[in-house]
């Protein structure tokens, strides 16, 4: 088979042809040209248009042959549409003003969610910037083209960008769990993009929210989709009782330094774990701090006890349970468990409210993990638009460009 005849079927060339294919500089040159007497489609509406002229030669980068550089050279036509003017021509194998083919941005967009864009670029032969171009025009597509009408739950949670408290407000589809939307910070204003984008009619449909219980993302969320049951994660209420747990054994360690230094010590674990996760060392000696009624072990069976919580079938088995743990809670003398248990006050309705609607972030912390490991990829980023743009790609389940070749 010719060169121009793989050319020809790579691109898919109905109104076009190719008039050479050249070597120059280490690469080829393929030169395209129209096919008289053709009506050609509108970039706007597609249709079927009169040549009106031509505009200077372009040049596109497509997909490498036999790992030899391929350029596309070709003069775009003007067309005369009835609906829309004067406008450019549809081109079929690229979209807009990209100087990549569809076809190398295809396969490009596929390696970069396997490896790091600095890898695919040398695997190819290329600049970082070109891979980006790549990604970026991969993504805008895909926004353009995903389908959000499915969505009814989301999650809501932040992930840590870089060293210094700089965050990333990540939003997930809990149902098809995939990135929905991420923005820079964790503020009001962050949230409060988001649902700009979103738009009032998709966030009517939504049916549940799951966050933790910060408060900037819990005032927007009421503001802007007060339709939507908000459950506050029990994810995160587990971790904010385990600190508590913690803070008790650090608080009784300091108080028995003086008597018995090592009775505590490298003992975190026994109290933080779950019981059928200890190992066989670890169940003996916590048999022995068992009987030794000390307060780190009334916060231990505190936080046994609290796991029946989740167990209730209804809401208001539950809520009667919850009373009754923060009666336990809140007369064991134990600071740290007394703090907690009025944070779960402060928080009922949206503790309870998982009752209503069993959601929680188990699958956004999961996609949080994967986040961390395509940073961790490409050995972070520099600006938060790049970490954004390859969580899209990567997490969000967003189509590629349609091409006429499968390259890949």
């Amino acid at each position: 088979m010719l060169v121009e005849s793989i050319v020809r079927k790579t691109l898919g060339l109905k109104d076009h042809r190719v008039v050479s294919v050249k070597e120059w500089a280490g690469e080829l040159e393929v030169d395209l040209a129209l096919r008289r007497g053709r009506r050609l489609a509108c970039s706007r509406c597609g249709q079927r248009c009169t040549v009106r002229d031509r505009l200077a030669e372009r040049t596109w980068r497509h997909v490498p042959l036999w790992g030899i550089s391929v350029r596309l050279t070709y003069r775009p036509a003007r067309v005369r549409c009835p609906s829309c003017g004067v406008v450019v021509e549809r081109i079929p194998w690229t979209e807009g003003k990209s100087p990549l083919s569809a076809g190398l941005i295809h396969v490009l967009a596929v390696w970069a969610r396997l490896l790091a864009w600095e890898v695919v670029a040398r695997l190819f032969g290329v600049c970082w910037s070109t891979v980006a171009s790549a990604v970026r025009s991969a993504v805008k597509y895909g926004l353009a083209h995903r389908d959000t009408s499915s969505v009814r739950h989301l999650g809501i949670d932040e992930i840590s960008r870089k060293k210094g408290h700089v965050y990333m407000t990540q939003v997930y589809d809990l149902d098809q769990k995939r990135l929905i939307w991420s923005g820079e910070g964790r503020s009001e204003e962050t949230l409060r993009r988001f649902f700009e984008e979103w738009g009032p009619e998709r966030s009517a449909t939504i049916e549940g929210i799951c966050c933790d219980m910060w408060a900037p993302y819990v005032n927007v969320i009421r503001e802007r989709c007060p339709s939507a049951v908000l459950v506050f994660d029990k994810f995160h209420l587990v971790r904010h009782l385990l600190e508590a747990v913690d803070r008790v054994r650090k608080m009784e360690a300091r108080a028995l330094k003086a008597k018995e230094p090592a009775l505590l010590r490298g003992t975190r674990y026994l109290w933080l774990k779950n019981p059928w996760n200890l190992t066989p060392n670890q169940k003996q000696r916590l048999a022995y701090l068992e009987r030794l009624n000390l307060k780190i072990h009334k916060a231990y069976l505190l936080k046994e006890l609290f796991r029946e919580l989740w167990t209730y079938k209804t809401k208001g088995w539950a809520a009667r349970y919850l009373k009754k743990w923060f009666w336990w809670a809140t007369h064991s003398r134990i600071k740290p468990l007394r703090d907690f248990a009025w944070l779960l006050r402060r928080h009922e309705e949206g503790i309870l409210a998982y009752f209503d609607l069993r959601i929680d972030n188990g699958a956004t912390e999961a996609m949080n993990n994967n986040a961390k490991q395509v940073s961790h990829r490409a050995h972070g980023f520099r600006t938060p638009e790049t970490f954004a743009l390859n969580l899209y790609h990567c997490l969000a389940q967003l189509p590629l460009p349609q091409t006429v070749h499968r390259f890949l």
